[in-house]
């Protein structure tokens, strides 16, 4: 048998019904966590939104880039910064 860390436990070993909560538990966590970063978005860019040309000119983007900036993060072919 190989050999397991600690914590760990055997999925052969567990019954269905454990199986299930922790599919369920994990289908929690990943919606929660999706949550959280919609949450982060809408946020950020209610925030950037609200900035002035020139400060967004300072950190490196246009008002046209703020949808941008905020799904897919930093950027590596523009020459500006990006947040």
């Amino acid at each position: 048998m190989p050999t397991l860390r600690m914590g760990m436990k055997p999925v052969a070993g567990q019954s269905a019904d454990g199986r299930f909560s922790a599919t369920a538990v994990e289908i929690c966590r990943s919606g929660l966590r999706f949550v959280a970063r919609m949450v982060r978005i809408h946020r950020d860019r209610a925030w950037l939104d609200e900035l002035p040309d020139y400060l967004l000119r300072d950190i490196g983007i246009k008002r046209s880039e703020i949808s941008s900036v905020i799904w897919h993060g930093r950027n590596t072919g523009h020459s500006g910064l990006w947040i």
